[in-house]
Order: structure tokens, then sequence, then C-alpha cells
């Protein structure tokens, strides 16, 4: 039973970052083409899917292999936690202000610095993270 849980927990932290990659990848190809990426997809639904996605799949990974020990679910919760959110605060930091006021529409302040759906994903991405590095310390 524990290969098992450890096969699955696995193969779904790595479909996690892979959805997460892609998503990265197709928000990056978007910026710069300045279009809507090669997902025939709008920008809401990609994050529903692949971001939302990711992070539902990390998570039900994390509790798959709560109790088994595999330093690959391991090394993926940290990378995938971390490439979540250092990505999404560098680019909310790096956004210039005109970008900022297309994604958030015109009553938002320009002179916020992170929206609180960012801030959130921030959050989030950085708690998958911390779940990596839980099981760095329980499985010493």
């Amino acid at each position: 039973m524990g290969s098992t849980r450890k096969i699955t927990s696995e193969i779904l932290a790595a479909f996690a970052l892979a959805l997460l990659l892609i998503y990265i990848i197709d928000v990056g190809v978007s910026m710069i083409n300045e279009s809507s990426g090669f997902i025939p997809l709008s920008a809401k639904d990609r994050g529903i899917i692949f971001g939302g996605g990711s992070i539902l799949l990390f998570i039900i990974s994390f509790g798959i292999g709560i109790n088994v020990v595999s330093k690959l679910l391991t090394v993926l919760l940290i990378v995938g936690g971390a490439i979540m959110g250092t990505t999404v605060l560098l680019s909310s930091l790096f956004l210039t202000p005109s970008d900022q006021s297309q994604m958030s529409g015109p009553s938002e302040s320009q002179n916020q610095i992170l929206a609180p759906q960012s801030l959130g994903i921030i959050v989030i991405g950085y708690v998958i993270m911390g779940m990596g590095i839980l099981r760095v310390l329980k499985y010493k």
C-alpha cells in the first residue's frame, strides 16, 4: 500500500509542476506577444484550470504522501511552491502601472503594489513550499 501511495503522490506532484510550468510559459508568451498566449482560453479560465489545478494537485499529493518517505515528492513540493510564489511575486512587482490598471480595472488604485489575489497566490505558493520543508524536517 505504501508504494502505491508513494507513486501516486509523486505522479500528482509531477503533474502539478507540469501544469504550473505550462501556465507560467503561457503567461510569459502572452506578456511578450501582447496576445492571449498559446492556450486558447481566457486568462481567467487558464488561471482556474492551470493555476488552481496545480495548487489542488500539490495539496492532494501532500495528503496522499503524508506518512510516506519520498525524496522526489519533497523536492517537487519545495520547487513547485517556490516557483509559484516567486513567479507571482516578481511578476506583480515588475508590472508597469499601465499593466496593473489593465489587469485590475479602472476602479483599482494604481499605487497598490500587490493585488489581493496575487498576495493570496504568493502565500499559497510558499505554504506549498513549506509543506515540502516540513517533510524534510519530518523524515530527516
